[in-house]
């Protein structure tokens, strides 16, 4: 490795650890050991200084962070609500209100579902198996627990599920033809467009998609580790994550690292009740690193635009476009 390469791949181990300490400060839980961890990080070398001082700039969009510590205690995380299934609510008789403030995709979805979440909204719901899960913005679940198989359909969305001990019965999410089991453990199901993405926080996760017969269509995870799959492709080896920054939504912040414009655009996009129209494509390609309270989506999406020159018009509850 050259000099050249040695020192960007230095520059960018300092950017990274730079951003991964404006996700702890922030996720309103830091300890005073936590402080003095990065007091004495930023003092390594001017480099840790300037690196950090990069970091804040996205994060200054939004909200004052001084550099000397953070106040984590600024920091909310989305709103949450008690979760409610769908017959419960079928009995208020809000059917129609509801389908009437939905696109029709999403009244579909929330008809087959038992647990939904609405933009912004988190639910922590308990399974029979006394099991959990958190489900993220506009996510919708069906829990189907039968003899023998504890099983969950992810229908859309991204849901976290902390799965009590059972060796009698494996606990499965299925998703996009896709299945993610576990006897017990933690991991997180996304399932947005046509990908599922599975993270893997405790315990031994086993994801099987494609043709299910293959055994090479299984992949193992542990703690730390993620796969992706297509609907009706194998998923992708095991690699490992930064589990701080795929689940920073669980305390209300999304991080993108390098994220195409586009891509972190309509990330910020599932935690807004408007439709998202991107009408010029020229820096769909632009990387963004940055650190965002999903709380202040709009003004996220409004701060991510600014910085390629592009501008924000919104019609409130029906559509942003960026132009």
């Amino acid at each position: 490795m050259g000099k050249g390469q040695q020192r960007s791949e230095i520059d960018r181990g300092v950017a990274l650890d730079a951003r991964d300490w404006i996700v702890r400060l922030t996720a309103g839980n830091v300890r005073r050991q936590d402080l003095d961890r990065f007091h004495a990080w930023r003092a390594q070398s001017p480099e840790h200084a300037r690196a950090f001082a990069r970091e804040k700039e996205f994060w200054q969009l939004l909200q004052n962070v001084d550099g000397s510590g953070l106040d984590a205690t600024s920091v909310t995380a989305p709103r949450q609500r008690q979760a409610v299934s769908r017959r419960t609510f079928l009995v208020g008789g809000a059917v129609a209100a509801s389908a009437a403030a939905v696109a029709a995709p999403r009244v579909l979805s929330w008809m087959r579902s038992d647990f939904t979440t609405g933009a912004g909204e988190q639910v922590t719901a308990t399974l029979p198996d006394r099991s959990t899960m958190l489900l993220n913005t506009n996510s919708a679940v069906d829990v189907d627990f039968q003899p023998g198989l504890r099983l969950v359909n992810l229908l859309s969305g991204e849901v976290e599920f902390s799965v009590r001990p059972d060796t009698g019965a494996p606990f499965r999410v299925a998703a996009l033809g896709g299945n993610s089991d576990a006897f017990e453990g933690t991991y997180t199901v996304r399932s947005i467009a046509d990908e599922v993405t599975v993270t893997a926080s405790a315990g031994a996760i086993a994801v099987t998609a494609g043709d299910k017969h293959a055994l090479a269509n299984t992949v193992s995870l542990a703690p730390g580790q993620q796969t992706r799959y297509l609907s009706g492709e194998a998923p992708i080896a095991a690699a490992e994550v930064n589990l701080a920054s795929e689940l920073a939504w669980r305390g209300g912040r999304v991080v993108f690292e390098g994220r195409p414009f586009s891509s972190a655009v309509g990330e910020l996009g599932r935690y807004i009740p408007e439709r998202l129209v991107i009408a010029t494509h020229t820096h769909d390609a632009s990387p963004v690193s940055a650190v965002f309270l999903t709380r202040d989506a709009h003004d996220a999406i409004e701060a991510l635009a600014q910085t390629q020159g592009m501008t924000v018009h919104r019609v409130p509850g029906v559509v942003i476009v960026i132009s």
